[in-house]
Formats: C-alpha cells, sequence, structure tokens
C-alpha cells in the first residue's frame, strides 16, 4: 500500500546540514550531481578546482580544471600539490589558530572519483588526509561518483574514514537505498519531486534547479564572462498582459547564459549543453527553455 504521509524530519537546509564534514555525491547520469556540487561549493565561498578527465570545454565554465582528455599525470600532480597545500595549511593553523584560514578556503570538486582511486598512485593518502583534516584546514571536498559501492571508493574497510563523510544520494541512488532502509514513506517521498533526495539516511530538500543555477551562474556575470552588449538579441520588457510568469532573477540570469553560450546551436544543445539538463530532466529543460523565450526573447 503506498504511503502518502511525509517523513517527519526533512532537512531542508542542506548548507547548513553538511557544515562539518566532507561530501560525497551519488546519482546516476542526468541527476544533477555536477549542478549540485558547484552550487555547494559556491555557497560555502572561497576558490573552487575541479578534477575531471573526461570533460569537454564547455563544463564547468569559469572554474579551474585540471585532468582534461584523461590526463592522469596532470592530475596526479595536483593530488601531490594538494597533499603539501594540506600540510602548509595545518601549520599555519597550529601557528596562528582557525582565524587566520579565514579566507584561505578552497573546495575541490572531482568527478567520477572511484576512477582516480585505480589510476593515480596519490589517491588513497589524499582521500585519507581531506577526509580527516580537510574542513579544519579549509579544504572542503566534494567527490561525485554514479556508483553507491564502498569498495568502487576505496574506502573497503575503513569505516572511520566513510564517517568523515555525508553522502548526498539523488534520483534512483537515492530510492534504491532507502528500499533497503525498507522504509516506504521514504521511498514514496522521494519520488514525488526530484528536489527530493537522501542525505545519508536522512530525507533533504534540495533548492531548486534554477535556484542553484542562478547561484552558479553569478560568479560568471560579475567576472563580465557575459557580453556587454547584445544588440541581435536583447532582453525585452515583459508585458504583464501577454504573460503570467512572474520575471525572477534567476531567469534573467539563465537567459543571459543563453545568449551567450547558446549563440549558434540548435535547442537540444542548449538544453544539454547551457543547462545542464540531461536524461530525466531534458523534457523540463524544453520547456524551461520555451518560457525563457516567451519572457525575454
Amino acid at each position: 500500500m503506498e504511503v502518502n504521509s511525509e517523513p517527519e524530519e526533512i532537512i531542508t537546509d542542506v548548507i547548513e546540514a553538511i557544515s562539518d564534514k566532507q561530501i560525497m555525491i551519488i546519482g546516476e547520469m542526468g541527476t544533477g550531481k555536477s549542478t549540485l556540487a558547484q552550487y555547494l561549493a559556491y555557497t560555502l565561498g572561497g576558490q573552487i578546482k575541479v578534477v575531471e578527465c573526461e570533460g569537454t570545454p564547455d563544463d564547468w565554465q569559469g572554474l579551474e580544471v585540471v585532468g582534461k582528455g584523461e590526463n592522469w599525470t596532470a592530475i596526479e600532480a595536483f593530488l601531490q600539490s594538494g597533499l603539501k597545500d594540506l600540510s602548509n595549511q595545518m601549520k599555519l593553523r597550529e601557528q596562528h589558530g582557525d582565524k587566520y584560514l579565514d579566507g584561505t578556503e578552497v573546495t575541490t570538486i572531482v568527478e567520477e572519483f572511484p576512477e582516480l582511486v585505480s589510476k593515480c598512485d596519490s589517491t588513497d593518502e589524499w582521500l585519507d588526509r581531506h577526509a580527516r583534516r580537510g574542513r579544519k584546514a579549509r579544504r572542503p571536498t566534494i567527490l561525485l561518483s554514479q556508483y553507491d559501492r564502498v569498495a568502487a571508493w576505496g574506502m573497503e574497510g575503513k569505516s572511520d574514514l566513510l564517517d568523515a563523510f555525508y553522502r548526498i544520494r539523488l534520483g534512483k541512488k537515492a530510492l534504491s537505498h532507502a528500499k533497503s532502509m525498507k522504509n516506504d514513506e521514504l521511498i514514496n517521498w522521494l519520488k514525488q519531486d526530484r528536489s527530493h533526495a537522501l542525505l545519508d539516511d536522512n530525507p533533504c530538500k534540495l533548492p531548486p534547479y534554477r535556484e542553484m543555477k542562478a547561484v552558479i551562474s553569478r560568479p560568471l556575470l560579475e567576472k563580465g564572462t557575459q557580453p556587454e552588449k547584445i544588440p541581435e538579441k536583447p532582453l525585452k520588457p515583459r508585458s504583464e498582459a501577454d504573460f503570467e510568469e512572474k520575471v525572477s532573477e534567476s531567469d534573467e540570469f539563465l537567459w543571459r547564459l543563453i545568449l551567450k553560450y547558446g549563440e549558434g546551436k540548435t535547442d537540444s544543445a542548449i538544453v544539454k549543453d547551457v543547462l545542464s539538463m540531461t536524461g530525466n530532466r531534458y523534457s523540463e529543460g524544453k520547456d524551461l527553455l520555451e518560457r525563457l523565450r516567451r519572457q525575454f526573447g
């Protein structure tokens, strides 16, 4: 029998909830792992670095990316440099205290982390030290993967290391975990909305996709990556008589991104490459693109 009630305690402030540990994001393709990772990283503040062996020029726009084209040598060098940096941060903390590290934050996002386990010699040490001391050293990490097996992460038999991470499960991975808990109420809740996820064993409602995308887009616009003048496709004022939708700041950010990076692209490419809405979210992306065109086009 289907359960219609909601869980009693739902986490609605994911940033506050993850403040004391490192992060794993687990979900199949198209569930928004990279969007969530960037949202968390930008909200945490500081610099952001990305390790990505399969990235394209359009991925992770505005961020420093290491390892494109399966450059494992560059990734190994990055991991070794990160170990030295972590040691320096801990020395500064010991000598001057926590406040001395304020403003030095660097968040590292690692796409498909399990692949590094078998390809880079420094992965185990990097993971161990960042898991245990990364937060204290102002070096938060966000590890992404499609796999939810401990062995794939190189953490088999390392329960203490796992305890240093919160695991955010999305999509089918969240459902599978809820089923393993035999929690029908949680299973039904997860099916209700794509923003419903699990933070470890707890229900967590993530911010709406457009809100996360606006947070990600804002630094790009502030750095001047948006076109200064767009004479061919200017933003047009909305007519209240014609449209019922309310123009939001996040919609304007998204439309500027479309104008900047969507020129010459098909609608399908805009949805997938600019709005990053693929897989199960593709239809939603098509609807969003059409609505933005009605508002601004």
